[in-house]
């Protein structure tokens, strides 16, 4: 009889810990469902997103577009109202749009002339900085390389200096 009451008790006691440990599985599933669930819900609003950016940036473009036309179409009617009212030779230049496209072209055709004209300028000019900081003739000029220095600076320099060495000789710019 003890060994009924001893096996009924084990049976009991594996029971409530199979028990336990199926209701502490499934509570995962249901976890896993519900961050499956925000996990489709949040590519559902980015999708969104990305959807109302892209329908944004195409009506903005579409708006910048009829400003544009909008732009060109009072500058035309500008310019045909300025020479048919004004006296002739007093219509601004910049009004009439033929003139307007042949100076922009020119303007461009400069701009690609000038790099090459400063390069050769540059190349035929390559001579050192000259020192024109105003200055009494008895004073050195700012490209000196003592110009800033103290009185008691230039002694210690002096100093420091080989005995055998040459002084420097200063050069005057002619401005």
């Amino acid at each position: 009889m003890e060994n009924i009451w001893l096996i009924s008790i084990v049976a009991l006691v594996v029971g409530a810990v199979i028990g336990f440990l199926m209701g502490r599985s499934g509570g995962n599933s249901n976890r896993q469902a519900e961050l499956s669930e925000q996990l489709e819900d949040t590519k559902k609003e980015l999708e969104n997103y990305k959807s109302e950016v892209n329908s944004h940036f195409e009506k903005t473009a579409e708006l910048v577009n009829n400003l544009t036309n909008s732009y060109q179409e009072v500058h035309q009617h500008l310019a045909t109202g300025a020479q048919g009212l004004c006296q002739p030779g007093t219509v601004d230049i910049a009004l009439e749009p033929a003139s307007m496209q042949a100076k922009l072209e020119d303007d461009s055709q400069e701009e690609e002339a000038a790099p090459k004209e400063e390069q050769e300028k540059t190349a035929e000019s390559s001579e050192p900085p000259r020192d024109y900081a105003p200055k009494s003739p008895d004073e050195e000029g700012t490209l000196s390389e003592t110009f800033g220095l103290k009185e008691d600076e230039k002694a210690e320099e002096e100093a420091t200096a080989p005995a055998d060495a040459t002084p420097p000789k200063e050069e005057k710019a002619t401005a």
